[in-house]
């Protein structure tokens, strides 16, 4: 099948990881897959360096929704995207796939009426986000449950990992990679590090990311004397930090599942993180990592450091973790899925 991917991002998020690791996956199976990106963005760059065909548009996107025509399939990756395949559906009439990875929902105007009814099949990451577009009115019995995958981050260079364990004295690691943004709820986790730092002296806290929370948060930390956080920015190669964190810690209001938290148990690093949107599907309390109710700060400190404190839950976590990311969520199991998902639209055309 010919397959056009459209995803119109500006950043370089899990999101758009996600759209060239299904890429790749449909190559293997071979499809033959093309993306529609943002002139000058970051994930037109990335899917060149892998050697996806790109097209790339500028603004006004929904003028350019020509570029779409002659697939099999038309696969919109998030809102301004689908808005481009809806809205061309009229002279382009092959099937439209939506993927949803937010478990917030949608607006309930006209006009995003409209657009979603426009999707043949809605892909949704956890059950958790299926569940709030059935309860936004979205039709159950168009939409399908493919979790995100995880793509093997590499063996980081020694001399890299050394020098951020010389960085971190020696102290525990407790590592958070997301977006700083305000779903992403940063402010708990930055509570939590003041609860430890009033029973540990050893323990530092690391944000990997970057966004528009990020001054606040920063003036948040100095606001609370915290000597035990380190923001680190963007930082585009990963598996450094990995290897150095002894917990990875998410604190979010909103999560569709949790790219992060995949990578994090690929890489043998225990989970502690908070019961919001498909979270819970993923980490299996006292399992596959520890949850806490979202927003308790004093409930992360303690989940943080039961986690530091017990080799035997660290040891069953960090088991259970890899072998449920092995088992369930490949970057091939993820490309069979849509596979499926693209075969039953087109054969039933």
């Amino acid at each position: 099948m010919r397959i056009v991917h459209v995803n119109l991002e500006r950043t370089w998020r899990g999101g758009e990881r996600q759209v060239v690791y299904l890429m790749e996956g449909l190559a293997r199976l071979g499809h033959e897959c093309h993306l529609v990106a943002r002139k000058n963005g970051l994930l037109a760059g990335r899917a060149r360096e892998k050697g996806i065909p790109v097209l790339e548009v500028r603004k006004p996107f929904v003028a350019r929704g020509f570029v779409l025509g002659g697939f099999d399939v038309v696969h919109a990756h998030e809102t301004r995207a689908l808005q481009m395949a809806a809205l061309w559906k009229g002279w382009n009439t092959s099937p439209v796939v939506f993927t949803r990875r937010v478990d917030n929902p949608p607006s309930t105007n006209p006009v995003t009426r409209l657009v979603y009814g426009k999707i043949d099949r809605m892909a949704v990451i956890s059950r958790r986000v299926g569940e709030v577009m059935a309860s936004w009115g979205f039709d159950p019995g168009r939409t399908r449950v493919i979790p995100s995958s995880v793509h093997p981050l590499g063996d980081p260079d020694d001399a890299t990992v050394s020098g951020l364990r010389r960085r971190f004295d020696g102290r525990k690691v407790v590592g958070c990679i997301a977006a700083l943004e305000k779903r992403k709820d940063h402010a708990t986790l930055l509570r939590a590090a003041s609860v430890v730092s009033s029973l540990r002296d050893d323990v530092v806290f690391v944000l990997v990311g970057d966004g528009d929370m990020r001054a606040e948060l920063e003036a948040e930390a100095r606001a609370l004397r915290l000597a035990n956080v380190v923001f680190e920015g963007y930082r585009d190669d990963l598996a450094p930090y990995y290897r150095v964190f002894d917990v990875f810690l998410l604190t979010s209001r909103q999560e569709g599942l949790g790219s992060s938290i995949l990578d994090a148990m690929a890489c043998g690093v225990p989970v502690v993180a908070t019961r919001a949107g498909g979270i819970p599907e993923i980490v299996h309390d006292g399992e596959t990592g520890l949850l806490v109710d979202v927003g308790d700060a004093e409930g992360v400190a303690r989940a943080v450091l039961r986690m530091l404190h017990d080799e035997r839950l660290r040891r069953g976590c960090i088991d259970a973790g890899r072998r449920m990311v092995r088992e369930g969520y490949t970057v091939e199991a993820m490309a069979k899925s849509y596979h499926d998902l693209y075969a039953e639209l087109v054969q039933g055309a």
